[in-house]
């Protein structure tokens, strides 16, 4: 008899046993998530999110293609040159620091095109350039300017440059304002100056833009 309910209480053992190593009731299986997709259509850099403007065509379209086109003065050497296929210059810097206010990565989500004076304003005009960067013409009705973004020369006999946009684009006029400001405010244009137009002995100051 006492073997009998031995043998019973052993089996009980063993079953509860096989019970226990399953996983209990009602706990979450952790399944892994999808990958992100490759091509999104703004790449935020490490320090900066994707900017929401409301009303701009321009930075519309911005995002929806991933990458700022940026148009460059091809007569300005002090401010820019290309040298096996690399853009350099305190303009170029310009150009990614916008890029980075804009949310896109400023080393990979921008492309520059060196443009002489005649085709600037076809550029902004046409969409083959979203900003110009310096040597747009106040004249033409086609380019809205933004800035100053650098202020040379003595000043008595300052010269200021530019940003051009398309017209009639008060959105992206202003966000554009507010990433200079910011830039100056936090010294980056300043850490741009100094390693670029600085080293090449050309006197450049920041613009007092509004706050």
């Amino acid at each position: 008899m006492r073997s009998r309910a031995a043998a019973v209480m052993v089996s009980a053992g063993v079953l509860l046993s096989a019970c226990g190593q399953g996983e209990s009731p009602g706990r979450p299986t952790s399944v892994p998530g999808p990958a992100s997709p490759g091509g999104s259509a703004v790449v935020p850099s490490p320090s900066s999110d994707p900017v929401e403007v409301q009303g701009s065509p321009t930075i519309a379209e911005i995002r929806k293609r991933g990458t700022l086109l940026v148009g460059l003065r091809s007569d300005a050497p002090e401010f820019v040159h290309r040298e096996r296929g690399e853009y350099t210059g305190f303009d170029v810097r310009i150009a990614r620091m916008l890029a980075e206010g804009l949310g896109l990565d400023p080393e990979t989500r921008v492309a520059f095109r060196l443009l002489p004076p005649t085709l600037r304003a076809d550029a902004i005009a046409t969409g083959s350039v979203d900003i110009q960067i310096g040597g747009v013409d106040p004249q033409t009705s086609r380019v809205a300017e933004v800035g100053p973004y650098a202020l040379t020369g003595p000043r008595a006999a300052t010269t200021a440059h530019f940003l051009g946009i398309p017209p009639h684009d008060a959105a992206l006029r202003e966000e554009l304002r507010h990433i200079l400001t910011r830039s100056v405010a936090e010294g980056r244009w300043r850490r741009a100056y100094e390693a670029t137009l600085g080293e090449a002995g050309v006197a450049a100051r920041p613009p007092d833009l509004p706050r």
